[in-house]
This record gives C-alpha cells, structure tokens and sequence, in this order.
C-alpha cells in the first residue's frame, strides 16, 4: 500500500468541503440536454444533464447524497430516517427531515412522483426492481452499490463517481475518495510496522443485527480492526456455518479460550453486555480484558446501513487504543472534527457526543 502523509492535501480537501453551500432546497427547473449514464449495475439510464430535484431510496442513498453535498436538491426522504438519532448526517442538516416524506423504507410511488424528482438514487436494489421502478414512476432510476468498507471500498468510490459525474460534482467525489485514501494509508503506514508479537489481540462484541445483540455477536472482518492491523481473536472462527460479512455469532466458551487483550464493544450492544457483566458467569471473571479494565465501547456505525465516517473514526480509536505510542499525536476529537467536516461540511464531534451517539468515544474506560 502506497503511503502519503501530506497535510497539505489534507487542509484542501477540508477547505474546499467548507466552501460548499449548506442545504437549502432549490426549486425545479426546466432541462433540456440529456446524458446517458452507466450506473453499479450496469445499467444505461437516460436522464437531464445536473438535475435540481433528487431522491434517495433505500439503506445509505441519503447519506450519499449528504456527503457528495447535496442535501440542497433532495425533494423527499423516506419515513425510516425520523428515527435517525445517530446518524450524523442527520445531525448536520436536521432540515432533511423537514422536506416531505415519500413513504417508507423504498418510498411509495405515488409520494416519490407527487415530489417531482428528476432521478432516483436507489440502493441495495437489482436489474429488474430498478427497471420496474422506472417503468412504474417515469422517473429515471440510478443504482448504486452500498458495500461494507472494510473490503470493498472501491465500490463506494464508484458509487461517489456516479452521482458525481450525474450531478457535475466530480471534484467533490474525487476528493471525498483521496481523502479516505490518504486517512486508510495513514492508519496503515502507522501500523503495519508494529511488531506482530507485541501487538494486543483483541475482539468486538455486540454487533447488531436488525437489533441489540450481546458479547458473542461479532466481526472477523471488522473494518477498524482491518484497517489497523490489528491481531483480531475472531479471525480463527470457522466461517462456515453462521458467517456473513456483517457479522456473526460465537459460543461464550470461544471467547473464553482466545481471551484477548482487549474488548471492544459496539454501542448498540451495550446495555445487553452491562446486564450480562452485572449478572456474572464464569466468563466474567476469566476474560483478563474485563479483569484489567481494558474494555472499551465503539459508536455504532450501523445505522440504516453503514455511517462510513463513524467507521472512519472507529479505526483511529482502535489504533490509538492498542497503539497508544503511534498515535499519541493524535486528538481523537480533533481527529473525528476533521473526518465529520470532509465527509459533512460541519465539526460535529460535541454535538455527537451531546446527543449520545459518540459518548463512548469520550471516554476511556469501563
């Protein structure tokens, strides 16, 4: 992997993500010249050169939008984002819950065409579903990929390409992509010369699926510890029977024989695994992590599909976490203001932590 550290690039990127307008919604307008566009799938969609009204559908279309700064042209969002509490998008423009909802998860027809939109985002969708939805709306629908990004961020990139070349905001896609580029081969370049015997093994607990979960749900590809090198005990878990790259579920007694280093564990999961540590068992006082205080909570970055820039800020608190000498550089607040201003024009940190989707990244310890 190649390495670049050039803060710089870094300061453009930021100063360039500031200079973009804030949300405002715009108002139709007429459009004459027509583009033809391939979009994740393949497909070839006609439709208006720059439209000016816009819709999202399905897990993670909303935040694309958002990051690519386009909030200002969304016309509808769909009802499931009201319980987006710890969203940050949602947090920086709380004025996309305001423009008219268009039905439920994947909208409703006659609400998405009563919005007017000129295109349809559309993600987690196939050939065929997208097809009918055009047929069915007379609306131009373009599919996007939506994929883990641990281990296939060059899907989101291409994803970023495509509303970029759609809505003439290629620089910002190309931007986006360069800055999670340089922050991925930083968290690398800092990590991967460590060595392997005196690294911390550790583990994530608590992986939601659709709901909370307790200790045993977890990640073998969990994309912070991915993206920091780290000796991750879950790795050695036969991936055969309960396995997706969302996660999957272990016995106690499994956790109990890799007993790592250090626990992490997500948000969503906590109340679950406050209640199991309180209530005691074998595995309580066996797992040296819990005995030496080294257990630590992550924010969620789960929420109707991943908040890539939660993941982002996950991987440099991990790092920071078991590498405390090659990050002590790094201000994890300062850190998360700087990924939430690129990804979202707005250092948010405090407003996250107020609203208690990154208070666990305020503190330390258990």
């Amino acid at each position: 992997m190649n390495i670049h550290h050039n803060k710089i690039r870094y300061a453009i990127i930021i100063t360039a993500a500031l200079l973009i307008p804030s949300c405002q919604p715009k108002q139709n307008e007429n459009h004459t010249q027509l583009v033809v566009i391939e979009d994740a799938l393949g497909r070839k969609v006609s439709l208006s050169a720059n439209p000016e009204r816009i819709v999202g559908l399905r897990p993670g279309a909303l935040r694309l939008l958002a990051y690519m700064n386009l909030c200002d042209r969304v016309a509808g969002v769909e009802q499931v984002e009201k319980n987006g509490d710890n969203r940050p998008y949602l947090i920086a423009y709380p004025e996309l819950l305001q423009i008219p909802f268009i039905g439920a998860r994947g909208g409703n027809n006659e609400l998405i065409m009563s919005v007017n939109p000129d295109v349809i985002f559309m993600t987690y969708t196939s050939v065929a579903d997208a097809d009918a939805l055009e047929k069915l709306t007379g609306i131009p629908v373009v599919a996007l990929k939506y994929p883990e990004m641990g281990l296939a961020v060059d899907k989101l990139f291409t994803s970023l390409k495509i509303i970029g070349k759609i809505m003439n905001k290629e620089e910002r896609a190309d931007s986006l992509a360069e800055y999670i580029r340089l922050s991925l081969n930083d968290l690398y370049h800092r990590t991967s010369s460590i060595d392997n015997v005196k690294k911390p093994t550790v583990y994530i607990g608590g992986i939601a699926h659709g709901r909370a979960r307790n200790i045993t749900s977890t990640h073998p590809d969990y994309p912070p510890f991915v993206f920091t090198n780290a000796k991750n005990v879950a790795v050695a878990m036969d991936r055969t029977e309960n396995y997706s790259l969302s996660g999957t579920y272990i016995d106690i007694e499994e956790l109990m024989i890799w007993n790592p280093d250090i626990i992490f564990i997500d948000e969503s999961g906590l109340s679950l695994v406050n209640n199991d540590i309180r209530d005691g068992g074998a595995w309580v006082n066996h797992l040296k992590a819990i005995k030496t205080g080294r257990i630590y909570t992550l924010p969620s970055y789960n929420s109707y599909a991943v908040n890539y820039e939660t993941a982002l800020i996950n991987s440099w608190f991990v790092g920071k976490t078991m590498y405390p000498d090659a990050f002590k550089d790094i201000s994890i607040e300062e850190k998360a203001n700087e990924i939430l201003t690129v990804f979202l024009e707005k250092p948010i940190y405090n407003e996250l932590v107020t609203l208690h989707s990154f208070k666990s990244l305020s503190y330390t310890k258990w």
